[in-house]
């Protein structure tokens, strides 16, 4: 089963030039409200343009695949850290540092933000926050680990049908590195996978990305049978996304770990493989006790 590896092409455009505008504009007048309804609104135009951006670039077959990019996706981090979602969970945000970002903010803030200002967010784009050499490494690492990864969608894909439970797959995930934003998020519409990176190809949390990746192939495995269906909070989320990978994957990725988050009571009735048949059964027991 073949990694398929698209081109990285700057693709910025319009379309970021918006973003920055818009996260600029937010910050400088400080309304949380407005952040808060502004910022989903744009991230689901990112992805409607990640969805545009990716085209045709797909080798549909049998199997899943994954599919490897860079996207220069800073500008919705610029005004995450006020999100009440982020604040609350405590998630750590990397964001682009540049004496520019900061005087324009300024600016914006004494009403002296024009036209004449957009030629200097073009050449920070196109010279500072997205240049190619800065992902390399860490597509390399990806591509170093894609006959592991594959090998566990191949996994889930032959186990899911004996749940009582339906784990969503794609026939293709989208796996986009960027250097700015959180540790890692995923798209369960799309299959798209965000991945934070150094330019010294290094991600948070694992040295090991597919550690990372399969974690977010979980999330959206999970995310409308399970964690929507029940409304469950953040942490149990993730405890429920960890106890799969580790109970199924343990051997295959020794390093991987299940975050101290949500109710640990839950794993009395997790404690094998064997029992993700009934993690619908289980889950709605929980929620209802």
């Amino acid at each position: 089963m073949d990694t398929l590896l698209a081109n990285i092409t700057y693709a910025g455009g319009a379309v970021y030039i918006f973003y920055i505008l818009t996260a600029i504009w937010i910050i400088a007048k400080k309304n949380l409200k407005l952040l808060s309804i502004i910022f989903p609104i744009l991230a689901l135009l990112e992805g409607l343009f990640i969805d545009w951006r990716w085209g045709r670039i797909q080798d549909y077959g049998e199997n899943a695949q994954i599919v490897l990019g860079a996207l220069p996706s800073f500008i919705i981090s610029i005004g995450l850290p006020f999100i009440g979602f982020y604040i609350h969970h405590f998630i750590t945000q990397n964001l682009p540092k540049d004496p520019m970002i900061d005087s324009l903010i300024e600016k914006s803030k004494s009403g002296a933000f024009g036209n004449d200002d957009y030629p200097s967010i073009y050449s920070l784009l196109e010279s500072k926050i997205f240049e190619k050499s800065s992902y390399q490494k860490a597509i390399q690492n990806v591509e170093n680990q894609k006959e592991l990864i594959n090998k566990m969608i191949a996994v889930l894909t032959d186990k899911k049908d004996d749940w009582d439970w339906k784990f969503n797959m794609f026939n293709e995930y989208k796996v986009v590195f960027t250097l700015y934003g959180t540790g890692g998020s995923y798209d369960p519409d799309n299959g798209t996978i965000t991945l934070l990176t150094n330019k010294s190809g290094g991600f948070m949390n694992y040295k090991n990305p597919a550690n990372t990746i399969i974690h977010e192939i979980t999330h959206m495995g999970m995310e409308y049978s399970l964690v929507r269906k029940y409304n469950l909070p953040h942490g149990l989320k993730e405890r429920l996304v960890d106890t799969l990978v580790y109970l199924m994957f343990k051997e295959d990725l020794p390093d991987y770990r299940i975050q101290q988050m949500g109710d640990p009571k839950i794993n009395d009735d997790l404690k094998s493989a064997n029992d993700l048949e009934s993690l619908n059964s289980i889950v709605s027991k929980f929620v209802n006790k």
